[in-house]
């Protein structure tokens, strides 16, 4: 139904099929078993997904990594096994399904370099970060090896913090695709010198900025010498709501959707509500195409506004208006990064709902993860943003408190976004799902608003990644 109702909105005539049901993730693996032999290791941490926005603050890429794996001493055998057990595992979770609309970065370490061509993986999807381990020598053998990968299709990325001044560290870095600048990494800044050089040494590299956290650290890859190079971003910055510009203020037909759900949520009467319609000819004509589209099935024409409502109904008219406001300005890269992470956020909720069979429940649930952003999208506080839609009680102290019988699920939401592993865990057990539950139901969820997105013709361009 959710998607038939996005697919109503943006004008789609076709039906939508359900996306595909993710595969269950693998147990999370114990000390004793990130300690075990080759091939005996079972299983993986929570494997972290983080979304990277283009220039134009659009969401075009996610980039994957085992966070339980960071920071540990491994052998060279002991880490191949790990990397084949990531890719076995995005494998697994089905996760691949996604990058018909999105590219994947995804970590995996020197000593992997000879598994690679055995790899049966979307080449043009994804981008390989290379992670350095102890001992590794940049040799002209390994320098061979990623020459040979190349011509074959394979594409690469590195952090130049993570490498240094090893010898041939500037041969590696001319046979990437991508460089990485992480802001949080304790010796960035002393290679800023470094850095300045390197955009010019290496004209054909692009740069990943992670870790963006201030409006500053923004500034420095938009304004900086070479900042051309800079293509992906990723960061808490990205996420958070930007003072409103002349060119950002709110959409003309938002405030009117926001007074019709207002008067849906107060049982207001007809009239009232088709008054408002009919104070917008654009809205109006919305509606009637979304009322006509073939996913409902009528056997005649609707032509009045009385009529179609009473056949919505008020809960998915409500819900439909819902899903309106975050297309409202959907040309803009900040409102539709805002709209993939609502529409992340209530189909997981949804799903956790699900999960326990109360079917309203897990409809309140979405509108729930959908609300989440609207104070981001109208660029005004949340409290401001709900004011007018008179929601349920636990929908509004979920969102405003922190509180009641929805918090929990929505603090979930926003551990798998921070990816973290010991709130996921924590979380898992009060809610009475598994950790392996919870993140294929999110990975399945990240799927979904993918193909929703596709489906509205709202999809941000990946080709150039």
């Amino acid at each position: 139904m959710l998607k038939k109702l996005l697919g109503g909105l943006l004008g789609k005539d076709k039906p939508v099929p359900a996306a595909a049901p993710a595969v269950t993730a693998a147990t999370v693996a114990t000390p004793a078993e990130q300690a075990a032999p080759l091939g005996q290791i079972q299983a993986l941490g929570f494997v972290a997904h983080q979304p990277l926005q283009d220039r134009s603050q659009r969401v075009v890429a996610y980039e994957f990594v085992v966070k339980a794996s960071l920071g540990q001493a491994r052998s060279q055998a002991h880490q191949r096994s790990f990397d084949q057990l990531l890719l076995n595992t995005l494998r697994n979770m089905n996760v691949f399904r996604l990058l018909a609309y999105r590219r994947a970065f995804i970590h995996v370490s020197l000593a992997s370099l000879p598994d690679l061509p055995a790899q049966d993986l979307p080449l043009a999807s994804c981008i390989f970060v290379l992670e350095p381990q102890t001992g590794d020598v940049l040799d002209g053998a390994l320098l061979a090896q990623l020459d040979a990968l190349r011509q074959a299709g394979w594409r690469f990325a590195a952090e130049p913090a993570r490498f240094g001044s090893q010898a041939n560290a500037l041969a590696l870095y001319q046979r990437m695709d991508y460089l990485i600048l992480d802001f949080a990494a304790p010796n960035t800044r002393a290679l800023f010198p470094l850095l300045e050089k390197l955009p010019q040494r290496f004209s054909h590299l692009r740069w990943l900025a992670r870790n963006i956290n201030s409006a500053e650290e923004l500034a420095l890859c938009q304004q900086s010498p070479g900042s051309q190079h800079f293509a992906l971003f990723h960061g808490s910055y990205l996420g958070v709501a930007q003072p409103a510009s002349h060119s950002k203020k709110e959409a003309p037909n938002q405030g009117r959707v926001l007074e019709i759900m207002r008067l849906l949520r107060a049982e207001a009467p007809p009239a009232s509500i088709e008054a408002q319609f009919k104070l917008d000819s654009l809205l109006l004509f919305k509606l009637l195409r979304y009322v006509n589209s073939p996913v409902n099935g009528l056997a005649r024409k609707v032509q009045t506004i009385e009529e179609s409502i009473m056949l919505l109904g008020r809960d998915n008219l409500f819900k439909w208006l819902s899903l309106l406001l975050f297309t409202a300005e959907g040309n803009d890269g900040a409102v539709l990064t805002l709209m993939e992470k609502s529409l992340i956020r209530g189909r997981f909720m949804e799903q956790l709902g699900l999960v326990n069979g109360n079917r309203l429940e897990a409809e309140h649930l979405f509108l729930t993860g959908m609300f989440s952003m609207l104070g981001a999208l109208l660029h005004t506080s949340q409290a401001e943003a709900l004011a007018p839609l008179d929601l349920p009680v636990m929908i509004a102290d979920a969102l405003l408190s922190n509180r009641g019988l929805f918090a929990r699920p929505l603090q979930l939401t926003l551990a798998c976004e921070n990816d973290d592993s010991e709130a996921i865990a924590g979380l898992c057990r009060i809610l009475q799902v598994s950790p392996e539950q919870a993140t294929a139901l999110y990975l399945d969820a990240v799927v979904w608003a993918q193909e929703v997105l596709k489906e509205g013709e709202v999809q941000s361009s990946v080709e150039g990644v």
